[in-house]
């Protein structure tokens, strides 16, 4: 997740901070454990090679990791929330918490051209797409890739069960998890107020162009509740 600006950064912070303990298992309830095939969505997308360096940025407690095979590929998370973080290394051998780091999506902690392959999961819609790009292009190697999927606005035929869902379900989830945790409930009721004002899949794909991706691709996930894109930076980009 990204720190973003304003009132965003603040609300984004304190939404993760209070979910990171029970992360895991809300992701599943939550996307009504949908989010396991859009990993492997990605993933396959990704066609991922023996000895590429990967980062996961938003990674969370590096839920997207577990489902990479290991000592096939050298992942490195980034997420700007300490607590998802920390929880994260908990999970993990000596090895691999040393992956994990503190750090923000617009402003990526690493050198030019670090790695061959950059996923995320649920990070654009609080972020600068432009500034998000600019960095995913810096630090991706010439011909590396690009595969992100987030959160996207009820759309389509299936658009008023989607709606109903993000606008409905969740904000009762809100109301049923505020009896015993205060933070889960803000999490539940906010996200959905996110997800609409959000508008990151509209401008994703020209910012891509602007910033030297080719081959960018869109695929529209579970009826519209997620979409997912990728592209791949240029041979010849700096």
């Amino acid at each position: 997740m990204n720190r973003g600006d304003g009132g965003l950064q603040s609300t984004a912070q304190h939404l993760f901070h209070g979910l990171a303990p029970s992360y895991d298992s809300v992701l599943e309830y939550v996307t009504l454990y949908q989010d396991r095939y859009w990993k492997k969505f990605l993933l396959e997308e990704a066609d991922l090679k023996r000895g590429f360096k990967i980062l996961d940025l938003a990674c969370g407690t590096g839920v997207l990791q577990d489902y990479i095979a290991e000592g096939d590929c050298e992942v490195v998370g980034l997420d700007v929330t300490e607590r998802m973080i920390r929880i994260g290394k908990e999970k993990r051998r000596r090895g691999e918490a040393n992956s994990l780091v503190v750090g923000d999506a617009e402003s990526i902690p690493f050198g030019d051209k670090s790695f061959d392959v950059v996923l995320s999961c649920y990070l654009p819609k609080y972020c600068r797409t432009d500034r998000m790009a600019d960095e995913i292009q810096r630090v991706l190697k010439p011909g590396g890739r690009l595969l992100l999927y987030d959160f996207t606005r009820p759309r389509g035929f299936l658009a008023p069960f989607h709606a109903f869902y993000v606008y409905g379900v969740l904000k009762l989830l809100g109301v049923i998890a505020g009896r015993t945790s205060r933070e889960l409930e803000f999490t539940f009721k906010k996200l959905p107020e996110i997800i609409r004002e959000s508008t990151w899949d509209q401008t994703l794909p020209e910012v891509m162009l602007s910033r030297g991706f080719r081959r960018v691709g869109k695929r529209v996930l579970s009826g519209g509740v997620v979409t997912a894109f990728w592209g791949t930076k240029s041979p010849t980009s700096p």
